[in-house]
């Protein structure tokens, strides 16, 4: 039997899948997901989904790169201000908790098309964000002139790995039976930990 076409609006099929694909690996799983599953949650035929994302493979990247924009947006007015990496890496966790479907995708690469121009576009200015921060943060506490490159890598690789890590433990289901508040005053709590050490730390303090 011929698949029954549905209607949409050409110019809303992108993002009704990207939702769509959002929803489904939040209920299913991205390994579970397909295809057919996720056209019939956007309301379009399988057919049309594919000749816009080819395959699975299209469609993640897309989701990816849609994940990375909004991190980005997310991310970027908290981790703005001279010592915003740590408020940042809160808003980090933030949104990986409040965006679980966009998460599980963006941190996959073996399941989307990681050198597509698009995808590599809006990693890159989400990284930009990351390694911003650092930088500023870096150079409002210590001479400016110290600061390497190096340091500046170290910084986004030992933020990014507590960001990440924690976000992680509660995408894998270890944190269940914590309410998602208490997840992130945690990580609020431990930010201004961390600055109080360093202004403990400074001459004259």
């Amino acid at each position: 039997m011929t698949e029954a076409r549905r209607p949409y609006h050409h110019g809303d099929l992108r993002a009704a899948a990207i939702a769509a694909t959002v929803a489904e690996v939040e209920e299913v799983g991205v390994s579970a997901a397909s295809m057919r599953s996720i056209a019939r949650r956007a309301g379009v035929s399988h057919a049309a989904l594919s000749h816009h994302f080819t395959d699975k493979t299209g469609l993640f990247t897309a989701v990816a790169a849609e994940g990375f924009r909004r991190a980005a947006a997310a991310i970027g007015p908290a981790s703005s201000a001279e010592l915003g990496f740590l408020p940042g890496g809160v808003e980090y966790v933030r949104f990986a908790v409040e965006n679980r479907g966009l998460y599980e995708i963006m941190f996959r690469p073996n399941i989307f098309h990681h050198d597509d121009p698009e995808l590599e576009h809006a990693r890159t200015a989400a990284f930009d964000v990351l390694y911003g921060s650092a930088r500023r943060s870096l150079t409002s506490t210590r001479d400016p002139h110290t600061v390497t490159d190096a340091d500046v890598a170290s910084l986004v690789i030992a933020g990014w790995s507590m960001s990440h890590g924690y976000a992680t433990l509660f995408a894998a289901g270890n944190l269940v039976g914590r309410p998602e508040g208490d997840i992130l005053r945690g990580v609020e709590l431990l930010s201004s930990l961390v600055q109080s050490a360093e202004h403990d730390s400074e001459p004259g303090t």
